[in-house]
């Protein structure tokens, strides 16, 4: 059985593995013996990769749909009806399970899987072989003969991660991806009233084990070699002792690795920030989001400022660097509370700052919030992305005209960023970086590593603003 897997991303600004294709490939791979897989990575593909891949025919096609992709996912429907009209066609991913049944509206989509697809995924494989019924496959949602969409009973999540198969990382060109990811856990323990994770995998956070995370490292460095680790997790330190195994495992095997993951500042002590620095973890991204408590009360953030502020300085003490990620617009948020942020933010220890104005998702409190007290300009989620600047909704205490104040503000700090696009530069010390993980001895190799990155930051992406 021949299934083709596509990963829009055409003009997005990361190369980057599609891990949750990997893992469905793996685990229908653990079901069936039969299965061979083409994936196409469209912000990697050549010319002649893609027409081979729209060429060919298969017996299935997945699509992992992201709601700034959401418009390339249109136009690789339309390529794909064009040269194979007959084949089913599957959807996945975060924005399906955000949108529902929304995906079939402007889609010919046959099936599209929400929540969590390893097992749903195997099981459409199953019908499709005249061995399961579409009825009785927890996860899915189907076209019926009259044209209406059935959505069966949400999927049980996997109880446990550890039992996860290694991703399908051979279907991927390796040596085109500048950096390893990995996927340490899924959801996240806080309920944040701006992010949207608790609605894909709801607020119970499941952890692959530290053992676990170092066998994925040495298997990648063992077959695609040694790059920067990024771990994709919301909360990497939401288990602040798995954190601590993890780094005496790295250092205990002698594991020479720099790698890089969002945290919660709370949740960093002195201590824990000198181990993570010894294992090599060299920056780490914070979601600070607003230095007002009120604001950051208002989101559910269940922190505050100064805890923020500790968490920055034992991670700064033990020589990491610090990205801060701002919001503009949550609730409670006003021009007065962005500028003590962009304030706060000047005069920090921070290394980069980002402040990026809030969008909100469907089946998240701010959603809620602004339906209730405020007004969208847009309920379309994927068009968000193309509205410039991006201001999507106002409320009674933050109107249009003083979230563009705002927004103006952060820009003259040099601090706002909205922008995930494909990028020459980007991509030139990306890729530069690769090599010299490879030619360059471990502990020269980090140092050549670090020094071209803060080139890069200070030199390109001040001047040509990238």
């Amino acid at each position: 059985m021949k299934i083709g897997f596509v990963f829009p991303n055409k003009d997005r600004r990361y190369k980057t593995v599609h891990l949750g294709l990997a893992y469905l490939a793996a685990c229908a791979r653990q079901k069936h013996n039969d299965l061979d897989f083409k994936v196409l990575d469209t912000r990697v593909a050549t010319k002649k990769e893609t027409r081979k891949f729209f060429n060919t025919s298969f017996d299935l096609i997945g699509i992992t749909v992201y709601s700034p992709v959401y418009f390339e996912v249109i136009q690789i429907f339309n390529r794909i009806k064009k040269s194979n009209p007959e084949v089913p066609v599957c959807l996945g991913g975060p924005y399906v399970t955000t949108i529902k049944e929304d995906v079939f509206k402007e889609t010919p989509a046959d099936f599209a899987i929400y929540g969590e697809g390893e097992i749903t995924f195997s099981e459409l494989i199953f019908h499709l072989k005249g061995e399961r019924n579409l009825e009785n496959i927890d996860g899915l949602m189907f076209r019926v003969s009259d044209g209406n969409i059935q959505t069966n009973q949400p999927r049980k999540q996997i109880p446990d991660l550890n039992t996860l198969p290694m991703p399908a990382y051979d279907l991927f060109p390796m040596d085109r991806y500048p950096l390893h990811r990995i996927v340490s856990s899924r959801g996240c323990p806080y309920s944040c009233s701006f992010c949207n994770s608790s609605s894909i995998w709801s607020v119970k956070w499941r952890k692959r084990s530290a053992a676990h995370i170092l066998e994925e490292i040495e298997y990648l460095i063992k077959n695609y070699g040694k790059k920067i680790f990024i771990f994709g997790d919301n909360t990497f330190n939401a288990d602040t002792r798995r954190v601590e195994e993890f780094c005496d495992l790295l250092i205990a095997r002698n594991i020479c690795i720099l790698w890089s993951a969002s945290v919660r500042a709370d949740g960093i002590t002195t201590e824990l920030a000198n181990k993570m620095k010894a294992a090599g973890c060299y920056n780490v991204a914070i979601g600070i989001e607003s230095a007002n408590n009120n604001v950051l009360a208002a989101m559910n953030k269940k922190t505050t400022i100064r805890e923020i502020n500790e968490g920055i300085n034992a991670l700064k003490g033990a020589g990491i660097e610090v990205l801060g990620q701002f919001v503009i617009g949550s609730p409670s948020d006003t021009l007065e509370t962005v500028s003590e942020s962009i304030d706060y933010a000047k005069k920090s220890k921070l290394d980069f700052v980002n402040f990026y104005t809030v969008l909100p998702f469907r089946g998240t409190p701010q959603w809620k919030y602004i339906q209730n007290h405020g007004r969208f300009f847009s309920e379309t989620i994927h068009d968000f992305h193309s509205i410039e600047p991006r201001i999507v909704f106002e409320t009674p205490e933050f109107q249009y005209n003083d979230r563009l104040k705002a927004i103006k503000l952060a820009k003259k700090a040099g601090f706002h960023s909205n922008r995930d696009k494909k990028n020459i530069w980007f991509d030139l010390i990306k890729d530069l970086s690769e090599t010299i993980q490879k030619i360059l001895p471990d502990s020269v190799g980090k140092k050549v590593y670090i020094f071209m990155k803060s080139i890069y930051r200070i030199k390109i992406v001040k001047k040509y603003n990238v």
